[in-house]
């Protein structure tokens, strides 16, 4: 026997959102390494911890089974879950790692074509 069905997701917390980093040019590949790591331990306590986060009703009867569907969806089935928000924050580090490693790259493309194009002014003793 199944009951009305109530959405919960409005209940759970929404996670951090995007701020602006300042990290110095030679510390980009740094801190990327940092915040990779945070996010794969953070991805694998998630992984090896999930099926905790999952209960099973304690009886068949309609206030048990209905509850823990409940707590089941809000904590970890689905997007909107407490485990659908760490997915996509760890998914929302990943983006940051990607983000710091193209502009350590950038950098050093920037720096290389400025000594290419102002380098040989320290021979000169401009």
């Amino acid at each position: 026997m199944s009951g009305p069905s109530y959405d919960l997701s409005p209940a759970v917390p929404v996670a951090p959102g995007v701020a602006d980093v300042l990290v110095r040019p030679d510390k980009l590949l740094d801190v990327a390494r940092i915040v990779e790591e945070q996010a794969n331990a953070l991805e694998d306590q998630l992984i090896t911890r999930l099926d905790q986060l999952r209960v099973d009703a304690p009886s068949a009867d309609v206030i048990s089974t209905q509850s823990i569907e409940a707590w089941n969806r809000l904590i970890a089935d689905g997007d909107r879950s407490y485990a659908g928000q760490v997915r996509e924050y760890v998914a929302g580090l990943k983006r940051l790692v990607s983000q710091l490693r193209d502009a350590a790259k950038d950098y050093k493309v920037s720096d290389e074509e400025k000594a290419a194009v102002f380098g040989d002014r320290g021979k000169h003793g401009a």
